[in-house]
């Protein structure tokens, strides 16, 4: 070997040395080392926000969540343009409830999101780079678990955004709960730390779209009241079916189930750090207190109304008008619940739209209008009566004999729909039927011949909504039309010939059949007129089956 070969060689091997000797500098683990060691604590938080900042810049803009986002404008979209502030009569304290469904869109972007991040360098098979980092892996866990909280203020944006849109309608009413506003990002958050736990466990791919499918079927079993799991996942999902209550005697353990989103969000949250080595005393005497705390949440969401609830619920039942504010709009004293107190104006509305077609001195009344609540509707699979007696016993009480039924539902949807116009029906009854000068005489559940004919044409035509939703009724019934009190077996019906004349009628100017009622209004109001002179008076053509119609009913001629 010649000299220059001999200095070439002893250059390489002092080169290979040196790096042999630096290896540890750059960051490889020391044998017997499980991660690198500790930086500075100062750097190390330096690192740690800049990787959360990051990472959140990445989860805002990452697919699942744009696309989340981007679905919920559409629905959203969807519904104003289809119906419009204007056709919504909200109830604030029922849609802060109906916010959290739709951010279950975002959550699961959340979950998909926080576990694709936490598992993308072992996706492109760069796992062995996070040995060198200065960041040992639960500061990364960590910095991951931060960058969940900018979706969490997306979701309360969006919250906040919606129930400010319904606020806004003219006919809201009632008050939202922040603790109702504040359980839809929570569940974002949930989904977040769920994420983050769960790629500490498995860096599979297919482990995030199935834990959505998880989330959904909880949330499927809280809204088909699966015994014991209607509080165990992120919703507790009431029926939409249910009448609006004053908050006072609503029976949802809202505080406690975010409480219990908190603790197992925080509990997910640990468990991940400790899962990437962050295994000090104090962080396992954390993940089980809040073990304790969740079930201890868990459990106490499941306590029986207390007596005091029952009690309340019974006095507003039997008699409303203690809790209630009465004052005088128009021809008629309208009587509600605090919360309810802005809906008296479109009450108003039927009311008037009703009182216009009569004679002026039917005009006057007294009439009154009450807003009651009934609690025995459907009561294991049995439909019950109303208590008629408490009421009329309450409404002689507070100086409003006889007044007109009408509930918390409104709106112009099917089931709004059916309560308006069982309220419109009700007050037209209460005009035509039993009259101011007759004694506040209870109407009889099946309208029939002139009279029915009266009281429907009177009710549908009182606003554009409630001739909408006789003509939606009619669809959805054979052989006339019939309207519940509250969803209880107390009802008003009115046979098909009669309800074949109304049709025809609203198809009429309305005041050529105004008219007409008037100038022959002691003639449709005695239930001795027939339906066929009914219809003649009115201007309307006489059904076919007028008279066999009414056989084998209470409306049959004796």
């Amino acid at each position: 070997m010649s000299g220059n070969q001999a200095k070439a060689h002893q250059a390489e091997e002092r080169r290979t040395t040196v790096i042999a000797d630096d290896s540890s500098i750059v960051g490889a683990p020391s044998p017997g080392q499980s991660f690198p060691p500790e930086p500075e604590p100062r750097s190390a938080r330096h690192a740690q926000w800049a990787l959360a900042l990051s990472e959140s810049g990445r989860a805002l803009r990452h697919p699942a969540v744009v696309a989340a986002l981007l679905l919920y404008a559409a629905l959203w979209a969807y519904e104003a343009l289809s119906t419009g502030l204007d056709s919504r009569y909200p109830v604030l304290q029922d849609e802060d409830r109906y916010t959290q469904m739709p951010l279950l869109l975002l959550a699961a972007g959340a979950l998909l999101t926080t576990h694709m991040a936490m598992t993308r360098m072992h996706r492109h098979g760069a796992e062995p780079l996070c040995e060198v980092l200065t960041l040992p892996p639960w500061r990364q866990t960590l910095a991951h678990l931060v960058a969940i909280l900018p979706l969490a203020v997306l979701a309360a944006f969006v919250t906040l955004s919606r129930i400010a849109y319904y606020a806004l309608a003219p006919t809201a009413v009632g008050t939202p709960s922040p603790v109702e506003l504040a359980t839809g990002p929570a569940v974002v958050v949930l989904a977040g730390c769920t994420g983050a736990a769960l790629a500490r466990f498995t860096t599979a791919v297919s482990a995030g779209p199935f834990a959505v499918l998880l989330f959904g079927a909880l949330v499927l079993c809280s809204a088909l009241e699966v015994r014991g799991m209607k509080w165990l996942g992120p919703l507790g999902v009431e029926s939409e079916f249910a009448a609006p209550l004053p908050m006072n005697l609503r029976d949802r353990p809202a505080l406690t189930h975010l409480v219990y989103l908190a603790a197992v969000s925080g509990l997910l949250a640990l468990i991940a750090l400790v899962r990437a080595g962050l295994r000090t005393l104090p962080a396992r005497g954390a993940v089980a207190l809040l073990a304790v705390a969740a079930v201890v949440a868990g459990a106490g969401q499941y306590r029986s109304p207390s007596e005091s609830l029952d009690e309340h619920r019974t006095a507003a039942e039997k008699y409303p008008g203690d809790q209630q504010r009465c004052r005088r709009d128009g021809k008629v004293t309208f009587c509600a619940f605090p919360e309810f107190q802005g809906r008296t104006k479109d009450w108003r509305q039927v009311t008037d739209g009703i009182l216009r077609r009569v004679p002026d001195d039917q005009q006057n009344g007294p009439y009154a209008v009450r807003q009651r609540l009934f609690f025995g509707a459907d009561r294991e699979g049995v439909t019950g009566r109303p208590p008629l007696e408490a009421w009329a016993k309450d409404d002689a009480r507070h100086h409003t004999p006889s007044a007109v039924t009408v509930g918390t539902q409104w709106g112009t949807d099917e089931i709004g729909g059916d309560a308006m116009l069982s309220f419109a029906v009700r007050f037209s009854a209460r005009v035509v039927v039993d009259g101011p000068a007759r004694g506040g005489e209870a109407a009889p559940q099946t309208l029939c011949r002139a009279p029915a004919v009266t009281v429907l044409w009177l009710a549908a035509q009182a606003t554009p909504e409630t001739a909408e939703a006789l003509r939606s009724l009619e669809q959805r019934s054979i052989g006339g039309v019939t309207l519940s009190t509250l969803g209880s077996s107390d009802s008003l019906s009115v046979n098909g010939p009669e309800a074949q004349v109304v049709r025809e009628l609203l198809d009429r100017p309305a005041d050529e059949v105004g008219d007409r009622l008037k100038s022959s209004w002691d003639t449709l109001v005695d239930d001795r007129t027939s339906t066929k002179e009914a219809a003649e008076l009115m201007g309307a053509s006489v059904p076919e089956d007028s008279e066999q119609g009414s056989e084998d009913t209470a409306c049959a001629v004796s």
